[in-house]
């Protein structure tokens, strides 16, 4: 049997949007680094891109009348659009991407046959999950971890799709192609309130997305609260400085209060469920029983089988 032994290596990076064809359409960030690895819901190289989008996965246009879902933000239709790239036009952006970080193009990594073969034996599909960053000092390259998401922002009389990320230190910044504009995280309260940071497109609302198109959407029967959005930032904020998020602090509560089922920690069990953003309380469980048992433990007479 042979030892194994196994490295990992920092590969930077950065994003740009897209839509995947899954049933419905899907707006992403699609993750393009230095290596040339492009990460659309599964990593690839150059050549699986262009295989994505031959099959229409990974598509860089939504028709009019579409729904878009947007993760963490809500589900809006397309009422009138004008966008930027064709497939191929998209392809080459994208390399032009990858050539702006990496002018030499050196050291591309190119998924061989045999590993393709390997990763389908295993049954492997890599999607990893990229991590925000900024630059503290050159020296030492000391960085800023961060969380992010996508919300709507209201900037010079304009609406654009932004990522937004909360880094550790408390520094909030909001990045588009056209602007990048920081924030401190005691800042977000007031911009959610006045409308300047939004989720909903109750009135048919122009959207820039990007250095990628724009649209004019509505909303297609689901928008998370602004309020609960706030929330979800608080929790990346705490959750970037090694402390409980309200997710974790209510399944401690869950299983402190299925061994001790008194009212005292059903009680406490309940602020801290109604604490966590809405939208992310089905994080509780897994993806079949989701947060059901917390429902019924505090808005049910239903007893627990066992």
């Amino acid at each position: 049997m042979m030892h194994k032994i196994s490295r990992k290596k920092t590969v930077e990076g950065t994003r740009i949007p897209g839509f995947i064809r899954n049933g419905q359409y899907f707006y992403i960030n699609v993750d393009v680094y230095e290596d040339g690895m492009i990460n659309c819901w599964e990593l690839v190289d150059i050549a699986g891109l262009e295989g994505k989008l031959d099959i229409n996965w990974l598509q860089p246009q939504v028709p009019v009348g579409e729904n878009i879902s947007i993760f963490g933000l809500g589900h809006y239709k397309v009422e009138s659009a004008v966008w930027k790239y064709d497939k191929m036009s998209y392809l080459q952006y994208i390399k032009e991407k990858i050539k702006q970080m990496n002018p030499e193009l050196s050291n591309l990594y190119i998924v061989t046959d045999a590993e393709k073969e390997r990763l389908e034996k295993r049954r492997i599909a890599y999607s990893p999950r990229a991590k925000e960053f900024y630059v503290k000092s050159e020296l030492g390259y000391q960085t800023v971890e961060g969380g992010s998401f996508t919300v709507f922002f209201n900037h010079q009389d304009h609406n654009y799709l932004v990522n937004l990320v909360v880094y550790e230190d408390g520094t909030i910044t909001i990045y588009h192609s056209d602007f990048t504009i920081q924030q401190r995280v005691e800042d977000m309260e007031a911009l959610f309130d006045d409308g300047t940071l939004f989720t909903s497109c109750d009135a048919p609302t122009r959207i820039i997305l990007d250095n990628f198109g724009e649209v004019t959407l509505t909303d297609a029967g689901y928008s998370v609260d602004g309020k609960e959005k706030l929330k979800e930032l608080m929790d990346l904020y705490k959750e970037m400085n090694g402390e409980e998020t309200t997710l974790e602090v209510c399944r401690n509560l869950y299983y402190q209060y299925l061994q001790y089922p008194d009212e005292d920690t059903k009680a406490a069990l309940k602020v801290a469920y109604e604490a966590i953003p809405e939208h992310e309380r089905v994080y509780l469980g897994d993806m079949d029983s989701r947060d059901t048992d917390y429902i019924r433990i505090l808005y049910t007479d239903e007893t627990r089988e066992v």
